[in-house]
């Protein structure tokens, strides 16, 4: 009995006991017994999630297990209501205002976009859906690791040769690990072997003549470009599904902010600080952001 007297958990479930029961006597002017109801939706709602997570319906002993964790789960909730617990705690104000915003989510999933909406969402976001260059092109490196001024061997072979045919100008380049030759591929792709300084310096290069010296990462380059094919804005029917979820994600924003700015002017916002640690007129500042 001594042992169990000195046994800092029992402590502990002994003051919790007291204070739960402190609380009641505090709150008793109208002390009913409350009623939980376990409905048909709420069944529904346990078994669904259990067959989402279990794949396979539960048995009636699950079910019971389950019930009983949702109902310890309601009682503690609706007791720390009663005492207050939900006033001024910081995670449950985040998962509130979280769940506030899924609400106004839950407004937007119910609005489904048009093929107009789509249409108009890719002219006002173009430059995001427009496809990369592409070229068809033949290229020749001139390696730091073999040469000991590459750049100046470069010029050199493009001042000569501009014209020259690749089969010749092959052999006046430095053999490495790359294809000499490309057809049809796209800026992206060409950046990931060369580099991004390379794809951007394609842009503005000639076609049917060597130009350069282009550098990359693995040293430079003269390039001879037989095609270039212009960036261009996909069909919808090709990007159906990346544009709905784009427009679907923004108009998403865009509803959640317009529901924050509604909500806002029905409260009046006061910065008041005093702290000497803050200049007042960013105080005035934040005052003014703040209403507007």
């Amino acid at each position: 009995m001594k042992k169990l007297l000195k046994d800092p958990f029992l402590h502990f479930i002994l003051i919790g006991v007291i204070l739960f029961a402190l609380f009641r006597l505090v709150n008793q002017t109208t002390e009913t017994k409350n009623t939980i109801v376990i409905n048909d939706f709420d069944i529904e709602n346990i078994i669904s999630t259990w067959e989402m997570q279990w794949k396979r319906p539960p048995t009636e002993q699950e079910i019971q297990n389950l019930i009983n964790v949702n109902l310890k789960q309601e009682i503690f909730y609706q007791e720390a209501l009663k005492m207050n617990l939900d006033h001024n705690d910081e995670i449950i104000k985040r998962r509130l205002s979280q769940k506030m915003q899924f609400l106004s989510n839950d407004i937007a999933a119910m609005i489904k976009p048009t093929d107009a909406d789509l249409e108009d969402y890719i002219q006002k976001n173009k430059e995001k859906y427009l496809t990369p260059y592409s070229y068809s092109l033949y290229q020749i490196i001139f390696s730091p690791d073999k040469r000991d001024n590459n750049l100046k061997d470069a010029t050199d072979v493009l001042n000569l040769n501009k014209n020259t045919s690749f089969e010749e100008m092959k052999s006046k380049g430095d053999a490495l690990p790359f294809n000499y030759h490309f057809t049809n591929i796209n800026a992206d792709e060409l950046a990931l072997q060369f580099g991004t300084q390379f794809s951007e310096a394609l842009v503005n290069q000639e076609l049917n003549n060597w130009v350069g010296p282009i550098p990359s990462g693995f040293g430079y380059h003269l390039v001879f470009i037989t095609q270039k094919t212009k960036p261009e804005l996909p069909k919808l029917e090709d990007i159906r599904k990346e544009i709905t979820r784009d427009y679907e994600y923004d108009y998403q924003k865009e509803l959640n902010e317009s529901i924050y700015q509604e909500l806002k002017k029905q409260y009046d916002i006061r910065i008041d600080i005093k702290s000497p640690d803050f200049d007042p007129e960013f105080v005035k500042y934040l005052q003014e952001k703040l209403n507007n």
